[in-house]
């Protein structure tokens, strides 16, 4: 099959428009199933994918470098290329964002998309004209319509295509870019991007409404008050997100700005100041002042718009953890995944009702795979060997799980992620994976190995009846003799010194429980007790936003973890005084050095 044709590289970007929501519907069911008819036949578009890749990336520097251009099948492919990791591909990356023309690709990027840096150093993706308009812009379109098609099943529509309701996207937001220093290219998230590159590009109707335009220096409480108030009136009918947590936060900024909210509406605001977007709408006013009054102040998302029906983010792995929260927040809501992405490249893309899995997105890129039992690059490192045996998506079996290396027609080719899949069945003749997590991460002093979901289900098992609701917490490692590990938990402070005793003993417990190492530890003294520090109301998202201003980083990137890899956290909520007095490090809540070995 020919390779796709590379678009002219063009320095600036163009600002579409948006085509009609019927021209948009329909492009969005076409997509869809188009899509549905790859994952039953996916051998074609795997073998064009590969193709395109070796047209994109031949005749570079990092092509001669691994004679791409003698390169005809993927076992030759393998034996071309080692697995790489970051560090290998940065000097590459690092001339392309000088501007050098052919240094990965053949189509120069326009733009480096910046990752989270939650596992380390924040790295820079090259992104370009050919890889948006012919990859991860059809991608869009294709999830999408599986959204609306949802959206017309709840109305008993016949014809989705037509049924482009209102919908709330926190899934990126318009910012303005900035050029690089030096005149280097710029550099911005992928969910914080300024414009789409072409018409063939991500251009829904709602690109240029003001509610997804990013205020300049904005806060991102404020950012989503901002939302809350220009859609007050609106009938919005889903949120689509990539975090759970944007959702929560979401409802959270709602229940705590109702009178706010509220004056707005009557006055014709945003936060007490005139704004073009807005009007006064005193009948939205007046519903939800009733509201406030029958909830006791605190609204929920589907108070502010009764007939939301749909609420989309990703379902899978520490995500999956949030599941019961949306539940409370959203009842009756009917919820999909959102595709698995990261900032390297599309893995995997929903189209049908799986609650968490989507089929492997042969048409975005090259998958290899390897077991997680496979063999690493040294003893003790989490990377995998360049040499590592890999195998395609037509070899994957049910039920285990691997680690994924990728090749995009970005540049990044046989690129060791990190992440590890599930293979939980098949769509078609397509596998369906499910993200489990980052591979080789657990906390472990002394052997115990902890999780995300062992920590998440001793803590919420143990909630003390003051707390309410599902208050953000997180599990932090720390050093000392002997080491252990402190639960820093929203709220707690409120409970009062005995009721905070009693939780950090049960989750404790809970936790010998759950894990036997860590029980074993717990017994034999290598191990401390768990202890509980308290934080301000608010004080993970506070901390959170002044680490993206200062990494320059997309607040829907940053997940929040219920366990972390070392103590930045706590001693990011100590400097900043987030943590409730009393409560802070080395003030105990309890003589628990005393009682670290004592079996309960």
């Amino acid at each position: 099959m020919a390779a796709l044709a590379a678009p002219a590289v063009n320095s600036a970007i163009p600002s579409p428009t948006p085509c009609s929501c019927h021209a948009f519907g329909f492009r969005t069911q076409h997509a869809l199933q188009s899509l549905r008819k790859v994952f039953a036949h996916p051998e074609p578009a795997a073998r064009n994918v590969f193709e395109d890749i070796l047209d994109q990336c031949a005749d570079t520097e990092f092509g001669r470098t691994h004679a791409l251009h003698r390169v005809r099948t993927v076992d030759e492919w393998r034996r071309a290329v080692p697995i790489q990791q970051y560090e290998d591909v940065e000097p590459y990356i690092r001339r392309a964002r000088q501007g050098l023309p052919a240094v990965l690709t053949r189509s120069r990027p326009y733009a480096f998309l910046k990752t989270s840096g939650s596992s380390g150093t924040p790295k820079h993706i090259p992104t370009t004209r050919h890889w948006r308009d012919h990859y991860r812009g059809p991608a869009l379109y294709a999830q999408w319509g599986l959204y609306f098609e949802a959206l017309a099943q709840a109305d008993a529509l016949s014809a989705p295509a037509a049924h482009i309701p209102q919908v709330l996207d926190l899934s990126w937001e318009r910012t303005p870019g900035r050029p690089g220093p030096g005149g280097e290219q710029p550099v911005y998230s992928i969910s914080n991007r300024p414009a789409a590159v072409g018409a063939r590009d991500w251009l829904p109707p709602w690109y240029d409404e003001p509610w997804l335009l990013a205020d300049p220096g904005e806060g991102w409480e404020a950012a989503l008050y901002r939302k809350l108030r220009l859609l007050a009136g609106s009938d919005v009918r889903a949120v689509v997100a990539l975090n759970p947590s944007k959702i929560i936060s979401l409802a959270e900024t709602l229940a705590a700005s109702g009178e706010r909210l509220v004056a707005d509406l009557r006055d014709g605001t945003l936060g007490g100041r005139r704004h073009p977007a807005v009007t006064p709408d005193r009948e939205t006013a007046d519903r939800l002042a009733a509201v406030l009054e029958a909830t006791g102040g605190a609204p929920g998302l589907t108070d502010l718009w009764p007939r939301l029906d749909l609420a989309v983010a990703w379902n899978s792995a520490s995500a999956a953890l949030y599941r019961d929260w949306l539940a409370e927040v959203l009842p009756g809501v009917r919820r999909l995944p959102f595709s698995t992405t990261g900032t390297e490249g599309i893995v995997t893309l929903p189209v049908d009702g799986h609650a968490s899995a989507g089929p492997l997105a042969v048409g975005q890129g090259v998958y290899e795979f390897v077991p997680v039992d496979g063999p690493r690059a040294s003893e003790g490192s989490d990377s995998l060997a360049p040499d590592a045996a890999t195998v395609l998506f037509d070899e994957l079996e049910s039920g285990r799980e691997y680690r994924l290396v990728m090749s995009q027609a970005n540049g990044l080719l046989r690129y060791d992620v990190g992440d590890v899949y599930r293979v939980a069945g098949h769509y078609g003749a397509t596998p369906r994976l499910e993200f489990t997590g980052r591979a080789g991460f657990r906390a472990s002093f002394t052997g115990e190995k902890l999780t995300e979901t062992q920590v998440h289900e001793a803590v919420v098992s143990s909630l003390p009846g003051g707390l309410g609701g599902r208050p953000l917490f997180t599990c932090v490692p720390v050093w000392g003799a002997p080491p252990r590990y402190h639960v820093i938990i929203e709220g707690a402070g409120d409970l009062g010194a005995s009721a905070l005793e009693t939780f950090a003993r049960d989750i404790d417990t809970a936790l010998r429980r759950i894990n036997i190492e860590y029980g074993e530890k717990r017994a034999s003294r290598r191990l401390g007790r768990i202890e509980v520090v308290a934080a301000e109301w608010g004080a993970f998202a506070r901390a959170s936003e002044e680490r993206l201003r200062a990494r320059g980083t997309s607040s829907n990137q940053v997940k929040h973890h219920w366990l972390q890899r070392d103590r930045e956290v706590l001693d990011a909520l100590t400097e900043r005084g987030l943590l409730r007095a009393g409560t802070e490090p080395g003030l105990r809540l309890s003589p628990a050095s005393a009682e670290a070995g004592a079996v309960r």
